[in-house]
């Protein structure tokens, strides 16, 4: 199985980059890119949302600022934010007078903040990095989301003067998906349902455009969620749609989900479901979904340390 590096790897990154957002060669970094990388290295980059500052941080690059942070320790975790970052404020609403104040020399973001996009670019030139590929169809094209981060970030890096920060964060990678294929050497693979519970009833479920299935190909583990999914990779389902593949497990992604699980359990109507009945069950801590490089290698390493000792 080729890994990000690979001959296959490099095919389906050069044709995901041809996809990438023109926002991303557009926004002042790929003309006087060295000049950036210069005015970068005095931290003067300030993530305007988790997924940049997640992309940052694989870089090797200490935000400015980033929004929410005690709730990025919480929720996203990885890469890890040194004390003494100051948080921004809400994603949805940065705080404007505070980034006046600490007028980094440019901003990074999703794109979700066009409503104050204007007023941003009065402190400071915006760029904007894409690490999902949102339009994606569905269709479950091998590596898609995975090609497609992997291109966004090295994208990033180079237009910051740093190309070679990407290639260490890729190769993170490479070794974390080896080190979980290690892992599972001695595991039956059976396909894996990847969710979250919401409720009592529903679950958010990840679909054939998603990163997590992108990293189960690799893996060799096959998605057993065939059904539609969003934009963004997922679907809210009710517990019971799961029942197509009675010889799936099931893996949660969030540590509450352990308690919701035992509780969809003792209800009649789940009870039945062969991946609880048989504890066929894989709780593991919280990723972002959609954070693309950084996310995708923690996604990995949970998976392989959480499955091999629970499935023989």
């Amino acid at each position: 199985m080729p890994g990000i590096n690979g001959t296959v790897g490099r095919r389906r990154i050069l044709r995901t980059a041809a996809l990438l957002p023109a926002v991303l060669l557009s926004a002042g970094l790929m003309a006087g890119g060295a000049r950036a990388a210069e005015r970068r290295t005095d931290g003067g980059l300030c993530a305007l949302d988790w997924t940049s500052a997640q992309a940052l941080l694989a870089l090797g690059i200490v935000p400015r600022g980033l929004p929410e942070l005690d709730r990025y320790r919480r929720a996203v975790v990885e890469p890890a934010v040194p004390d003494g970052v100051p948080d921004i404020g809400a994603r949805a609403e940065p705080n404007l007078e505070l980034l006046d104040r600490l007028a980094p020399a440019r901003f990074v973001g999703d794109g979700a903040l066009s409503a104050v996009q204007g007023r941003l670019e009065r402190i400071a030139p915006v760029t904007v990095h894409p690490p999902f590929d949102t339009r994606s169809d569905g269709d479950g094209q091998p590596g898609g989301q995975l090609a497609f981060a992997v291109a966004s970030l090295r994208g990033l890096a180079a237009g910051l003067g740093v190309p070679e920060a990407a290639e260490r964060a890729v190769a993170r990678l490479d070794r974390a998906l080896a080190a979980a294929r290690d892992r599972l050497s001695g595991w039956e693979p059976r396909p894996l349902h990847i969710l979250s519970v919401l409720d009592g009833r529903r679950v958010l479920i990840h679909g054939r455009n998603s990163l997590y299935h992108d990293v189960l190909d690799r893996l060799g583990i096959a998605n057993a969620w065939t059904g539609p999914s969003g934009p963004y990779g997922h679907a809210t389902v009710t517990m019971d749609r799961l029942a197509g593949r009675p010889d799936a497990g099931l893996v949660n992604i969030g540590s509450e989900g352990g308690r919701a699980l035992e509780a969809l359990a003792a209800l009649p109507l789940f009870a039945g479901l062969p991946f609880l009945r048989e504890g066929r069950v894989t709780i593991l801590p919280p990723i972002l979904f959609y954070g693309g490089v950084p996310a995708a290698e923690r996604f990995a390493r949970l998976l392989g340390e959480g499955l091999a000792p629970h499935h023989g």
